[in-house]
């Protein structure tokens, strides 16, 4: 009996393990995004200066992108471009949301008209200085569908 409950326990481990995973993967890899598959990308900003790369398709119409951070501890900072499908040309340039200090939220707000249906790269940069979290919805005419 106890042998069969060892089984229960490590195939349930395992399932949860396969669920979490890849919902908490994030690609610090230009060349392999991790691929989104809503409109919304949430995650904690951890003073690290790490980059994070996300693709999705887009388009016709018009994709705006909402960046919201909130800080839990000093200057929350998430920088961010939409670049094309090769990873180096920018359609969005050089922005970013500041929460100025602890408790504070911050918000930028762009939009850009998407011509033809495309795969983009969205490049994250976490800010070196304070903590905190950020969500990135991705909403208009020509964000992906839920």
């Amino acid at each position: 009996m106890k042998q069969r409950n060892y089984r229960v326990l490590a195939f349930a481990l395992f399932i949860a393990i396969t669920v979490s995973g890849p919902a908490a993967a994030q690609s610090s890899d230009r060349d392999h995004p991790t691929r989104v598959e809503s409109n919304e990308i949430k995650g904690d900003l951890d003073n690290s200066g790490n980059e994070y790369f996300y693709s999705f398709s887009v388009g016709p119409g018009e994709l705006t992108l909402t960046v919201d951070v909130k800080s839990s501890s000093g200057t929350a900072v998430l920088n961010f471009e939409l670049l094309e499908k090769n990873g180096a040309t920018p359609l969005i340039c050089c922005e970013f949301a500041q929460a100025d200090s602890d408790g504070q939220s911050g918000r930028d707000v762009k939009s850009i008209k998407i011509a033809k249906k495309q795969t983009v790269i969205l490049h994250a940069t976490m800010g070196k200085t304070g903590t905190g979290t950020f969500r990135i919805r991705l909403s208009g005419s020509g964000a992906p569908e839920k």
